[in-house]
């Protein structure tokens, strides 16, 4: 019980710096985009912080398997450094029984990880992707920096100046592609945002005393209209049907109900194998932690982790190889197997070698033996 609660708090405590390092690096990296985004007026300053605690589980369910994975190598490392496990095997008590004294934080963690792939993960993306929705043309007045082009899916904007208090453009400019080629330039003296409710599928937009331009690139003939009133009509995303673009924020019964699709296999599939690398994590440190005590426990530590992330990126790949149907859904089942395989391997191989250098040791006292009586 004492060696249980002493092996489950050290690693423990080591994931949580671990994953707060990480977060913290990842995070970084994320807000200086986000802060150049905002400085080109293509993000609310004030909405910043709420789209990174959206993305915050799309963040930990990819770190925290890795975090895990590194805390182990660094407290296993450091008892076989400090000798701990040299007394622990001379007492009886070898890898299988040491994992077993992990079982509860390893059950625990994985319970965490499924929950942040299941439900936490979509959870986020799907009110992150509504954020910037709100961040698209439906909200643009907040973003509006008079001479400066701003984009909107289809649609991209320029506008000479901006009457905040009457919430008007002034000057606008519009450049609208088409699906089929075709081109819409659009020009008007003012423009007004015509009020939607929030669950509205369309977002709305009146420009005033204009023109409008249609071109087409395989022909130098353009038509032209003139108008008092123009609107613009913009279709909101269908987040109700499961497409490759929106899958990563569908629920997983949306996901189940669409489980005939590639993409919904593909996110299904990976959802629901990724919380598995924490017992991989678990198994392939037991024997990539044992080091000599002149090594040094940072010897494998580089190593181990491109092993270990080899094993997660073999997962991830699967989800591109599995929406584009090029493999089956079950190959996540056959490459899951086949990594708790060789991680069982490598943990029993020093035990088999162990035990095949005594039985030769025995036959060849045996052999002596024989030849001593002759």
């Amino acid at each position: 019980m004492i060696l249980r609660r002493y092996i489950t708090q050290q690693v423990a405590t080591n994931t949580l710096v671990v994953l707060g390092f990480l977060l913290v690096l990842m995070l970084s990296g994320r807000l200086i985009r986000y802060f150049g985004m905002a400085a080109q007026g293509r993000l609310d300053i004030g909405l910043l912080f709420t789209i990174i605690g959206y993305n915050l589980p799309t963040f930990v369910e990819l770190i925290l398997p890795l975090a895990f994975f590194v805390a182990l190598m660094l407290v296993l490392g450091r008892m076989y450094i400090d000798q701990e496990m040299s007394v622990l095997f001379a007492s009886g008590i070898d890898r299988g029984r040491v994992l077993a004294l992990l079982l509860p934080l390893v059950s625990a963690l994985f319970a965490l990880e499924a929950g942040v792939s299941i439900w936490a993960k979509p959870w986020g993306v799907r009110h992150s992707e509504q954020v910037w929705h709100k961040q698209s043309l439906a909200s643009a007045l907040d973003l509006i920096r008079p001479q400066t082009f701003i984009s909107s899916g289809d649609y991209h904007l320029y506008v000479e100046a901006f009457d905040r208090d009457k919430r008007e453009l002034r000057g606008l400019y519009v450049l609208n592609t088409r699906d089929d080629g075709r081109t819409d330039v659009i020009t008007a003296e003012r423009a007004l945002q015509v009020p939607t409710r929030e669950d509205d599928p369309m977002t709305l937009l009146d420009l005033y005393a204009g023109k409008r331009y249609m071109l087409s690139a395989d022909s130098a003939r353009y038509n032209q209209a003139s108008f008092a009133r123009y609107r613009i009509s913009l279709q909101k995303p269908n987040i109700d049907k499961v497409t490759p673009q929106n899958v990563e924020s569908q629920t997983i019964g949306k996901l189940w109900r669409a489980r005939t699709e590639s993409a919904a296999q593909a996110e299904l599939g990976y959802r629901v194998s990724l919380p598995w690398l924490m017992l991989i994590a678990a198994l392939l440190a037991m024997p990539l932690a044992q080091v000599n005590p002149r090594q040094g426990r940072w010897l494998r530590l580089l190593p181990a982790v491109l092993i270990f992330a080899s094993c997660a990126i073999a997962i991830i790949s699967l989800k591109t190889a599995v929406s584009k149907q090029k493999v089956s859904v079950w190959a996540y089942a056959w490459l899951l197997a086949a990594l708790l395989l060789a991680t069982l391997y490598l943990n029993a191989q020093s035990t088999l070698a162990t035990r095949l250098r005594a039985r030769r040791r025995v036959r060849r006292n045996h052999h002596l033996d024989n030849q001593g009586g002759a």
